[in-house]
């Protein structure tokens, strides 16, 4: 058993309970909130020992004098105490029903449809968080849940227990839904949280339950969130349930993505890793967000993911590869976990590692204006592309240039590159990490400005104006977004109506005449006229894919690739529209690791699209026939190289890769399930496929009798109470 250092004076004491943030009793003002200092409590669990769940803390509402027992170094018995909390929830389960959380109405990215004009919007509720919230979380602390330990044993270093890890504690759901402002009752309670998150509480009510308790008080709530839950970090709880939005919340508000957890300081990251080994997408975007709110890659042996593009040996990297592994925050990864791990890394987690891994981390200056200006998630953004690390970093270099600037003005933006490329992506996450509205304008058909702003009074109708008119209006003095597809088919008549936006940040409503500050919108331009150029350029330099983002080599081309564009841009649109653009952002072909990327992506989707129940309904166009189908990857960057080779056309882009999934994976998966039953049921049994290569190195897909994850074991993926989630 692994020695206590000694605990100094203000360090808090093993089984004291956190105590909570209470809100007013006689105003909702969260700033006249009285909040009690938590304590976080300690309770060191012995890899080597059994897992006894401990007594339950008294109420964190009026804690009692209760003293929670040092664990022993021999086998407990279960607590009776505990007993009676499970068998008492029952009662608290009944009780949930009667307000039950609804379902799962985390917001959804920007998506785009065909017609001329569509408005897409996020809540925007978290706007104006505090200087102190962006800092906490975009720093990333190294906080750990087993401070104070130190000298492992060898014994203790052979023997570790991650059968820990397969299901975390069950808490009950809270007796009534958790409220904020005078509705509050008992303050804010870190157990009653995550037993509401671990019974089905959404993104959007736990963003505005932490907010309320943030502008309480920073520090305190940071604390609780970090606490130990019945013997695991509640950062645990939340990631245990792979959704990325919870996750995202979660740390924003002050949750530390680098807590560990044991003796050997088992990692969060790793455990997100190990958890998603069947339900990969939803765990890719979780490790993604994780690493964007910065989680440290280096907990990772570096042999997992350097290089990202091959397939790992089954039992994960050669010992000779594993340099690193001596290193005490790589305790954890012992002999026996590595196969686990080399099994539940997927190639585009592999990607995201190793892209954390030689990102710099933003500058002091950076990071302060970013939260000053409230826009600390942009900080991230190179970890939302696939690809496209020019056009990520140059977009977020010109996004903080111009909250620097002393004076208010548009930012004007050109997306310049092929088709299916990530100039759209590039727009959903802009938005995404800034949680702002969008306006798309299809330019494809129109003939006139009247058709994009309305008409000019004293014209017949002006007063019905136009969803862009309508939309800039509502935005005056807001940041937002407003996005021109197809840029190129507009004609000069609009190209002379824009320059006034863009040049003052000033626009005219058509409806009423009255002046509207446009100085925060960011306009950005989309067009694929430059495709030779850009194409042209990448052929002529062919390590540009691969240079140093900050090299000195790279800024030249990058200046040279710029100056290209410019000049055909202003042949195109004009000098005066042109000199109007803050920055032109080209968007290059993929190369062949990205291109494997993209087809991962895809096969990701598919494998989250048949996962699901089948449905068979009164109509049958609203049938889903193929459902409770799980696939197995094997040789994951093999099969997904393949595909690329093949499919990837550079004048289409990701479609492209996406039409040779379908044709080489998801045709052959539905000819065989077809062939593999008499009917459809709606309470069928799973049904498993392999998707491999051949001796002839071919794709291919084949019935699956094991039992092992989707990348060969079993890993910890025994959350049943999450199916369904």
């Amino acid at each position: 058993m692994a020695k206590k250092k000694k605990r100094s004076s203000n360090q808090p004491t093993t089984g004291q309970p956190v105590n909570p943030i209470k809100p007013p009793k006689s105003t909702p003002s969260p700033s006249s909130i009285n909040l009690a200092p938590p304590v976080k409590p300690v309770h060191p669990v012995s890899l080597a020992d059994p897992i006894t769940p401990p007594v339950e803390p008294a109420s964190p509402i009026n804690p009692a004098t209760q003293v929670r027992e040092e664990p022993s170094s021999l086998p407990a018995e279960v607590p009776e105490d505990f007993i009676q909390i499970q068998e008492s929830n029952g009662a608290a389960e009944g009780a949930a029903k009667e307000w039950g959380y609804g379902t799962d109405d985390k917001e959804s990215q920007v998506h785009f449809f065909d017609t001329s004009f569509t408005r897409l919007s996020f809540e925007d509720s978290e706007r104006n968080t505090s200087e102190v919230l962006a800092a906490d979380f975009n720093a990333g602390s190294t906080q750990s849940a087993d401070e104070g330990y130190e000298h492992v044993s060898p014994e203790e270093q052979r023997i570790p227990d991650y059968s820990q890890y397969y299901e975390l504690p069950r808490l009950p759901p809270p007796l009534e839904p958790l409220r904020t402002g005078p509705q509050a009752t008992g303050g804010f309670d870190v157990e009653k949280v995550i037993g509401a998150i671990q019974n089905g509480y959404s993104a959007a009510e736990l963003r505005e339950y932490l907010g309320y308790y943030y502008k309480a008080e920073t520090t305190l709530l940071k604390e609780n969130l970090n606490a130990e839950v019945r013997g695991f970090p509640a950062t645990f709880y939340v990631v245990e349930t792979n959704d990325a939005e919870l996750v995202r919340y979660w740390i924003k508000y002050g949750g530390d993505p680098n807590t560990t957890h044991g003796i050997l300081r088992f990692p969060l990251l790793a455990f997100a890793i190990l958890r998603g080994a069947h339900a990969r997408l939803q765990a890719t975007r979780t490790i993604e967000t994780l690493l964007r709110l910065g989680a440290s890659p280096l907990v990772i042996p570096a042999a997992y993911y350097n290089p990202f593009y091959r397939d790992l040996p089954a039992n994960g990297p050669d010992e000779e590869e594993l340099h690193d592994i001596g290193d005490s925050q790589r305790f954890w990864c012992t002999p026996e976990l590595r196969p686990r791990l080399a099994a539940a890394l997927n190639l585009t987690q592999r990607y995201r590692l190793w892209q954390a891994s030689g990102l710099e981390s933003a500058t002091g200056r950076e990071r302060t204006l970013a939260i000053r200006k409230d826009a600390v998630e942009i900080l991230g953004l190179q970890y939302t592309m696939i690809g496209q690390r020019l056009a990520a970093w140059s977009l977020r270099k010109s996004f903080l240039v111009h909250l620097a600037m002393p004076f208010k003005k548009p930012l004007v933006l050109l997306f310049a590159g092929p088709r299916g490329h990530g100039k759209r992506e590039l727009v959903n996450k802009l938005a995404y990490l800034l949680s702002l509205d969008v306006q798309k304008v299809d330019c494809t058909n129109l003939n006139g400005y009247d058709e994009i702003f309305g008409l000019k009074r004293p014209g017949q109708d002006y007063t019905v104006g136009s969803p862009l008119n309508d939309f800039l209006a509502s935005k005056s003095k807001e940041r937002s977004i407003v996005y021109m597809d197809e840029f190129d088919k507009t004609t000069q008549e609009i190209h002379k109506e824009l320059v006034v936006p863009f040049d003052r940040g000033v626009y005219t409503d058509r409806r009423n005449g009255q002046k509207v500050d446009s100085s925060q919108t960011i306009w950005i331009l989309s067009t694929s006229k430059f495709d030779d150029t850009i194409s042209d350029f990448v052929i002529e330099n062919g390590d540009l894919h691969d240079s140093d983002l900050r090299s000195e080599r790279y800024l030249t081309l990058r200046r040279q690739l710029h100056r290209r564009i410019r000049n055909q841009c202003i042949a195109s649109f004009g000098a005066p529209l042109t000199s109007r653009i803050t920055e032109i952002i080209p968007f290059l072909t993929f190369n062949m690791e990205e291109q494997a990327l993209i087809a991962d992506k895809y096969i990701m989707e598919l494998e989250s699209l048949i996962a699901g129940p089948v449905v068979k309904s009164a109509d049958p166009d609203e049938d889903r026939l193929i459902g409770n189908v799980q696939l197995q990857i094997a040789n994951n960057a093999s099969v997904c190289s393949i595909i690329a080779n093949e499919h990837y056309l550079p004048e289409f882009g990701a479609s492209s890769i996406s039409h040779g999934v379908d044709a080489t994976i998801t045709s052959q998966l539905i000819s065989r399930y077809l062939e593999d039953g008499d009917d459809f049921s709606e309470d069928q049994a799973e049904t498993k496929y392999r998707v491999g290569t051949s001796e002839d190195n071919e794709v291919e897909v084949l019935p699956e009798l094991s039992n092992d994850g989707t990348n060969g074991y079993p890993g910890l993926d025994r959350y049943s109470w999450l199916k369904g989630r």
